[in-house]
């Protein structure tokens, strides 16, 4: 029989915490005191819970990914334990400073119950123009709800640039690098441009963004933003991980030429993104097909994106590419996002 809410840990705060908090949400709470029990129940509830000391004990047993899965810590636990949420492709939240947090996720008011819709974009090689294409799915996605847009390229130089939004005050990631666990709302705080909430990447510092901070942030932009859409570059670090982790759909830009094909499936083959659907770049004697470039890869071919010559001056300018790019540009974004479902979800 499926039970909502398996707790497991042998920490007696952290389940009067959660006893607590499913109290409040009248959710039912079945806890197990050692890790090993969990490989018998790991999917037989909605949300798994892993007490911080157990976690590491968690981590290795290999249990195969799934959604819904949360370590507790408080802030006094060991950087080892919170590490253990890594294997177990887990979120982390911090107690007591989580409790509202923990009390959405055990009443299945997480972000993806309400509906958001998280895009991840990846370029396939360089130059493709991926950050682009994100910044256009998050201004086309204005029109149909509020809409967000992270930017996970540390060495990308600030994905605010393309927006014209540069100097527009509000926190970047070098403010929000240390955030955990539940977060406060963060559309006042951070920039807007074109209508898009954005938390871009300064450039004064290139360190690449923890896992527990994507999660954090993502997290506070699904409580306000029916659309995320996440430029993850193509470091691979653990932030941009935790974003593709996280997505609903993966957008992968794939060059419509040989070499283009190769480097993306490299890129595939590094990244192995979930739900990964591939969109070519079309450009004047492009040697290869659409459908042909899909089959290489071994994705779906969820549209193409026309070449459109006024976009890199536009971007010089810092003039956002849903003022600058054609007709046929535009109508390409929102009919990706329709692809995607997101038009579905958001309407």
């Amino acid at each position: 029989m499926s039970i909502e809410t398996l707790l497991c840990t042998a920490d007696d705060a952290i389940a009067a915490a959660v006893s607590a908090a499913g109290a409040a949400v009248q959710r039912s709470v079945v806890r197990i005191s050692d890790a090993e029990t969990l490989i018998g129940r790991w999917r037989e509830a909605r949300v798994v819970l892993v007490g911080a000391d157990l976690a590491v004990r968690a981590g290795r047993m290999g249990l195969s990914p799934r959604q819904g899965v949360y370590v507790l810590a408080d802030a006094a636990a060991p950087a080892s334990a919170l590490s253990a949420s890594v294997p177990l492709g887990a979120g982390t939240i911090v107690l007591p400073e989580g409790g509202a947090w923990l009390a959405d996720v055990l009443a299945g008011r997480t972000g993806a119950s309400q509906g958001t819709s998280r895009i991840s974009v990846l370029g396939g090689s360089g130059g493709v123009g991926a950050s682009t294409l994100a910044v256009g799915l998050a201004c086309a996605g204005t029109a149909l709800g509020a809409s967000a847009l992270v930017d996970l390229d540390a060495l990308g130089g600030g994905v605010d640039l393309l927006l014209g939004a540069e100097r527009v005050p509000g926190w970047r990631w070098d403010r929000l690098r240390a955030a955990r666990g539940q977060i406060g709302e963060l559309s006042s705080q951070v920039p807007a441009a074109a209508g898009v909430t954005l938390v871009s990447m300064g450039r004064e510092d290139a360190t690449a963004v923890t896992r527990d901070a994507v999660t954090a942030v993502l997290a506070s932009l699904a409580r306000s933003s029916e659309l995320v859409v996440m430029d993850v570059g193509r470091s691979l670090d653990a932030g941009a991980r935790e974003a593709l982790r996280g997505s609903d759909r993966t957008v992968l830009v794939c060059a419509q030429d040989v070499r283009g094909v190769a480097s993306a499936r490299m890129t595939l083959a590094a990244a192995e993104p979930p739900g990964a659907g591939v969109v070519v770049r079309m450009r004047r004697g492009g040697a290869i097909r659409p459908a042909e470039v899909a089959g290489a890869l071994g994705l779906p071919l969820l549209g193409t994106i026309p070449h459109d010559a006024a976009l890199v001056p536009a971007a010089e300018r810092g003039v956002p590419p849903d003022r600058a790019a054609g007709r046929a540009w535009l109508r390409a974004c929102a009919a990706l996002l329709a692809e995607l479902g997101a038009g579905k979800r958001l309407s």
